[in-house]
């Protein structure tokens, strides 16, 4: 880790402890047991990492079967894929549950344990939101978009609560627990039911009179749940803040300067939105491979604040995972102001290829290191 842990800060990692309040009632009161069970079934020998990784694996081998059968997002897929994206999503799940007991289980629990597990979830909760549009069809669409951020910014506020209370909080309702369970049974009843079902008129199951309906914008089950996520959304990151804010007050160190540290992670988010806005053709045609792209970058950057609060160092804000987002931004407004294009048209989809594989080996360097 010597590239990104600055040698003064080395010492810090064997006096880091983990600490999380997990609030969540279907854990304490129904898969408690079945953790604990599960756990079992890996040997002592095996390295808590291994099951992480093999976890995510099963994330990974999904995304494969819906590149083959629904590419574009649209696609109806045969029922037993849908049954394959909610078994895949469920062992992801309770192995992410498990990998910690394991890391107890082995001794092996460390700081760096803990780096692995959260930089391969970074990874992960956009590439089950991809699944969760591709199930719902809701194709290259901003409604994908909006899942994929929400879920991201989520994520991102989460780590940079935990960054500065030093407590990972996991709500009555998170996105580990009960998050997996709602995309794993909805993944199971779209393989029962058909995907059709997302596109039920979500006023059609509310007593409302028609002339009420009319006066509606449109809004099918599967969108009424992404608006329903950006809803709840709005107080959870406010919660966030103002436990940061707490936690500064306490510390006696600058809320300002906290508050300050979210303002790279939300000038991405709206760089990318920005972006795609001035080049539809990405996104109504290659949304998916923007999102892995994006996907690495935030993987990468959600990694770096991991590294900064298990070793006691100062919040990263900027790094090289901005540079794709920014210029590809740049690159897509630049008409906008007077100047051309540096990739243009087809030369743009280049870009994208070159993004993602710049973000793709660089979190695979940081990964490996």
């Amino acid at each position: 880790m010597a590239p990104y842990i600055p040698q003064q800060y080395l010492p810090n990692l064997k006096k880091y402890k983990y600490q999380a309040i997990d609030k969540s009632l279907i854990s304490k009161y129904v898969l408690a047991e079945y953790w604990n069970q599960l756990v079992k079934i890996f040997p002592l020998t095996m390295a808590a990492n291994m099951v992480t990784l093999l976890g995510s694996l099963h994330v990974i081998v999904a995304v494969v079967l819906n590149q083959i059968y629904a590419p574009n997002l649209v696609e109806t897929c045969p029922p037993w894929v849908y049954f394959a994206f909610s078994a895949c999503i469920w062992i992801y799940g309770s192995f992410d549950a498990v990998d910690g007991k394991q890391a107890r289980r082995t001794g092996t629990a460390s700081p760096l344990g803990e780096l692995f597990d959260h930089g391969c979830d970074s990874l992960v909760v956009s590439l089950i939101m991809v699944l969760y549009a591709s199930t719902c069809q809701l194709g290259e669409t901003w409604w994908t978009v909006a899942l994929v951020f929400f879920a991201l910014t989520n994520f991102y506020m989460s780590t940079m609560e935990e960054y500065h209370t030093h407590i990972l909080f996991l709500g009555y309702f998170s996105g580990p627990v009960e998050g997996i369970i709602s995309f794993s049974l909805s993944t199971l009843a779209t393989g029962i039911f058909g995907p059709q079902i997302w596109a039920t008129s979500v006023y059609s199951l509310m007593p409302l009179p028609a002339s009420v309906v009319e006066m509606l914008p449109p809004l099918t089950l599967a969108q009424s749940i992404i608006v329903g996520m950006g809803v709840i959304l709005i107080p959870t990151v406010f919660a966030s803040f103002s436990n940061i804010a707490k936690a500064c007050r306490e510390q006696k160190k600058s809320v300002l300067s906290a508050y300050a540290d979210a303002i790279p992670f939300f000038a991405s988010i709206a760089s990318c939105a920005v972006w795609l806005n001035a080049s539809p053709e990405i996104r109504t045609q290659h949304l998916v491979l923007f999102l892995m792209f994006v996907g690495f970058a935030f993987s990468y950057i959600v990694g770096r604040v991991i590294v900064a609060h298990v070793t006691g160092a100062p919040f990263p804000k900027l790094n090289r995972m901005h540079i794709p987002i920014f210029f590809g931004t740049a690159n897509a407004i630049a008409p906008s102001i007077g100047l051309a294009k540096m990739f243009d048209g087809p030369n743009e989809l280049i870009l994208i290829y070159i993004c993602l594989g710049y973000t793709a080996i660089q979190y695979t360097h940081f990964a490996l290191e």
